[in-house]
């Protein structure tokens, strides 16, 4: 009990004290404090091909094409890399990308996993996929994108402006032979998973023997 009150995932964060390294960003600071302590050396900087083509890889999940790498390369203005960063994120394909990661903490599917006697299939799980790559392209602010997954039923209920479908966060997932107890774990499990990073379908039990996670906290999100 002593060593889980000391995890660093249940503490406050601490601000550190920063170098005044000419360093892009004060991350890079801090990771480089890290790398004196166990006296590592930094990777050389990559040249601007490379750090062109993880920037497409990065953002798009597609490569640049030729035009686009050579595009980047020649570009003269001390502000490139910003440049392509803004211009990349503008893309509708930064939206796809982001989305599609964001659908593997939603455990997305277009079915319902094992069911013998209705339609396996989510014939609607299109449209929650589609608010997401909406969601990323527009720039929707994360205290609305949580929110609007968790409730929208009760802030757009007639969808009038189509954050219904953001939705389908909570109910894309299995339908257990459509047992109503294990439905509902499902989404406390997604929730909590996806949202905190910890895993509170223990608590369906007992008390979480480290974690701070009660049996009262499962049943109050039950």
């Amino acid at each position: 009990q002593e060593q889980a009150q000391k995890h660093w995932a249940f503490l406050p964060p601490v601000s550190h004290a920063l170098t005044d390294e000419p360093l892009h960003q004060s991350i890079d600071r801090l990771v480089k404090q890290k790398w004196r302590e166990i006296e590592l050396e930094p990777a050389p900087a990559a040249d601007r091909r490379t750090l062109t083509r993880r920037l497409y890889y990065d953002l798009l999940g597609l490569p640049p094409t030729w035009e686009e790498l050579e595009s980047a390369i020649n570009n003269s203005d001390e502000r490139w890399l910003e440049m392509e960063i803004d211009r990349l994120m503008a893309s509708p394909h930064f939206g796809e990308r982001m989305a599609r990661r964001w659908m593997d903490v939603a455990r997305y599917a277009d079915n319902k996993g094992y069911v013998f006697q209705e339609d396996r299939e989510y014939a609607h799980a299109y449209r929650y996929r589609e608010w997401l790559i909406r969601s990323f392209n527009e720039d929707l602010p994360y205290k609305q994108f949580v929110l609007y997954q968790l409730s929208a039923d009760q802030s757009d209920p007639e969808n009038k402006q189509g954050y219904l479908d953001a939705m389908g966060f909570l109910t894309l997932g299995r339908r257990f032979l459509q047992n109503q107890q294990d439905i509902i774990d499902d989404r406390i499990d997604v929730v909590s998973r996806g949202f905190l990073g910890l895993t509170v379908g223990c608590a369906r039990c007992h008390d979480h023997k480290f974690d701070p996670i009660s049996f009262d906290d499962y049943y109050g999100l039950y």
